[in-house]
This record gives C-alpha cells, structure tokens and sequence, in this order.
C-alpha cells in the first residue's frame, strides 16, 4: 500500500496473514450498531466464525498500519454493508477491549484462527445497509430481542449485553 489508501481489502496475501497471525496478536475494531431510526434496535451481520459454523456478530476489521481507528471503523461498515451506511462519528464511544484467544477456555472470548485485541465500540448508524465481504446478511434486532447462546459467534452474547449497558 503506497498511497496511503485503506479500501483495497485484501491488503496481505492470505499465506502472509497466516503467519503474522501465528506469531502475534493482531489489533481490530469491532462496532455494535445502533440505530438513527429506531434507538432501541442494534445491528448484527449474520457470518462465518470458525468450524463451519456461522453467526450473528458485531461489525469488525483489522486495522492497517497508519490507519486512524475511525477510519478502519468507516472501512469495516463499507466493506461488510456498502456504501450506502453512514457511521456518525460523534456517537462513536469507546466501550470495552476484548481479547480473543486461540486456546478456548484460557479468555472469556475464543477464536481458533488468531490472537485478536478488539478495541469494541457502538456507534450511531444510518443508511440501507447490503451485506457483502464477509457479512451474509445484516438484520436490526430490538435490544430485548437478540440472538442468544451460539446463534452468537465468538461468544459475543457475552458481550452484548455489557456493550447495551455501558
């Protein structure tokens, strides 16, 4: 990357990701959507996680190296829901950083694939989102109706409700 531009997606062959993230922790963002419409609805992409399996999950990405967080958070919704879902960057709010370990049982959240530290944020979100990139589908759920148990994936029901707390 050479012209400082962070949409290009697969910014390091998949063979190279592999072995950085065997050997160190990789830094991400993950965002709980909340939305400008109905407040009390939040925001899930229904993926894959790991083992075949698939869930409803916040909304995540890598950050780049050089890349400003709220940049990487803009990136993450573009590249899972498209150009037409605009984040409000004055409701973006730091709630809680999560590490994911690669050994289940040794952390409260486990991802097989890597270490990852998630700096994890709700935000106010806007627009027509349509899932592409990682995300299968995107749905709005009412606070007090979300997925639970393993509908969730990398135990993100955990979580959720402490991100609606906060």
């Amino acid at each position: 990357m050479t012209d400082g531009s962070f949409d290009k997606g697969n910014w390091i062959p998949p063979e190279e990701y592999d072995e950085i993230t065997k050997k160190i922790p990789i830094l991400c963002i993950d965002v709980l959507p909340i939305s400008a419409s109905e407040p009390d609805s939040v925001g899930l992409i229904y993926r894959e996680t790991y083992w075949g399996r698939r869930g409803w999950c916040l909304v995540g990405i890598g950050v780049q190296h050089g890349e400003p967080l709220v940049t990487a958070v803009q990136r993450a919704f573009t590249w899972a829901l498209g150009d037409q879902v605009r984040i409000d960057p004055a409701t973006l709010q730091l709630k809680e950083i999560v590490e994911y370990l690669p050994e289940q049982g040794v952390g409260e959240f486990f991802d097989p694939r890597k270490h990852a530290v998630a700096l994890t944020y709700t935000c106010v979100v806007s627009g027509q989102p349509e899932p592409r990139g990682k995300a299968i589908d995107f749905k709005w759920f009412s606070r007090d109706a979300l997925p639970e148990g393993d509908a969730l994936g990398f135990g993100q029901e955990r979580l959720i409700p402490r991100l609606l707390a906060r």
